[in-house]
């Protein structure tokens, strides 16, 4: 079986068929003095809006005249996560943020960073960053059954306003961020404190996911016990 190896050019030029979508990518490797064209179905998920002329782009070489930018997007994601789970990648860039978290590029591979992997309390992603922001001190938590990667941070953003232990008392309405769900078990724990997580039945009816925001009625605390219960009012 053939192995690719992946390789950097430049990219020369972008053609555009009569339809004015993308034919074919000319790209040149300098250190082999070699020029290729990577046609329209070997660019893969890859944005064209990404690419400029002189843009560096990693791909494999299919035949003497001819590469593939989506072939390469394996072997790339193999060295991010070896990178990752080797502490040797530590950082990423914003490529989009949504409310649950953001979207991350690293060597042009997407990750997730959720909320609730990002901060100890409500804080989120898009409240410290913006898209092309660089987010240092980032690490591998898991890898999704959608295959996604997904990134924590090292040492999670606290809020210099969190609630204190003072805070926590029955009754108190807070507000929480959705840290872990058991749905089998119709329940989950919301963070909604540096170091202090709620325990909520999941209203009936809804279902949630890690990183969202909701309100929480404290229902009962008891740090030497079983620490903090309560309900959740409402899901934002």
């Amino acid at each position: 079986m053939y192995k690719y190896i992946m390789k950097k050019a430049l990219i020369q030029d972008i053609v555009f068929d009569e339809f004015d979508k993308v034919d074919y990518i000319n790209i040149f490797n300098a250190n082999e003095n070699k020029y290729l064209k990577v046609y329209s179905e070997e660019i893969g998920s890859i944005s064209i809006n990404t690419f400029r002329k002189n843009s560096l782009v990693d791909y494999v070489e299919i035949n003497k005249e001819e590469a593939s930018l989506k072939k390469a997007i394996p072997i790339k994601r193999k060295i991010v996560l070896h990178g990752l789970k080797n502490e040797k990648i530590t950082s990423c860039m914003v490529t989009d943020t949504k409310e649950w978290g953001a979207f991350v590029s690293i060597m042009g591979i997407s990750c997730v960073l959720r909320n609730c992997d990002f901060s100890n309390d409500l804080t989120a992603v898009k409240d410290i960053y913006k898209k092309g922001d660089t987010i240092e001190g980032i690490r591998f938590r898991k890898v999704s059954s959608k295959e996604r990667i997904s990134l924590e941070m090292k040492e999670k953003y606290t809020n210099p306003h969190s609630l204190s232990v003072k805070s926590l008392k029955k009754g108190n309405i807070v507000l929480g961020m959705v840290r872990n769900v058991k749905q089998d078990q119709n329940r989950c724990f919301v963070g909604i404190s540096k170091g202090f997580d709620l325990l909520s039945s999941i209203p009936a009816g809804e279902k949630l996911s890690e990183g969202q925001k909701v309100v929480c009625r404290i229902s009962g605390v008891n740090l030497d016990g079983y620490g903090i219960r309560g309900k959740i009012l409402s899901i934002l």
